[in-house]
């Protein structure tokens, strides 16, 4: 007897890929990570087959728009600052995707605030235990929006 495959992803990195092709996010795509703890992802996705995967750590940005930005661990004012100077290398089309704490509401204002003034559309927002987790996508004319 045969086993019908499962409907979904078998297994947790068919999860994470599929949840970035829905994204529009692919093998090919620039993708800078930003926070405490971005090695590890850093290194997950290049296992997987990412090829242009950036960990972004106070220096200059790289000189290529990022098709994707993750911010890990947003929580208090200066995370939200470094945030606030990584936005602008999203290419308009992009994709970010920010972590806070739950518990704290005025890092969620802070969120929406930020990601509306740089041209960002929120998409989804997931809660993944204390972690909420929201996914914006930057609109093609927020160039001119960041700029003002």
């Amino acid at each position: 007897m045969t086993k019908e495959p499962p409907d979904g992803p078998s297994t947790a990195a068919e999860g994470v890929c599929a949840f970035l092709a829905s994204l529009g996010i692919r093998k090919t795509s620039v993708i800078h990570l930003v926070g405490k703890g971005a090695l590890a992802p850093v290194l997950w996705l290049c296992r997987h087959g990412f090829d242009e995967v950036v960990m972004l750590s106070g220096g200059p940005c790289p000189s290529e728009p990022a098709d994707l930005l993750v911010s890990l661990e947003t929580s208090g004012a200066a995370a939200f600052d470094r945030l606030a100077s990584d936005l602008p290398h999203v290419r308009p089309g992009g994709v970010v995707i920010v972590r806070t704490d739950h518990r704290r509401r005025a890092d969620r204002s802070r969120t929406n605030s930020l990601l509306g003034r740089h041209g960002f559309r929120i998409e989804r927002r997931l809660r993944h235990g204390r972690r909420d987790v929201c996914v914006a996508r930057r609109e093609a004319s927020s160039l001119a929006v960041a700029a003002r």
